[in-house]
């Protein structure tokens, strides 16, 4: 079976959910190799996922 062109990554626990997000390698290498996002980086262009939770989130 091929694997679709877009799709989503992520790893769930009981109270987390962690999205793994993709960059160019022009944003993504520079991350990797400093420890911290190229100074091209725009943190406004991210979407955020929310939902309501019935329970404070642990790191609240």
């Amino acid at each position: 079976m091929q694997e679709p062109q877009h799709g989503i990554r992520a790893v769930y626990a009981e109270s987390t959910i962690t999205v793994y997000l993709a960059y160019p390698p022009e944003t993504g290498l520079p991350a990797v190799r400093q420890g911290r996002f190229p100074a091209g980086w725009k943190r406004d262009r991210m979407t955020w996922i929310t939902k309501a939770r019935s329970q404070p989130h642990p790191w609240s």
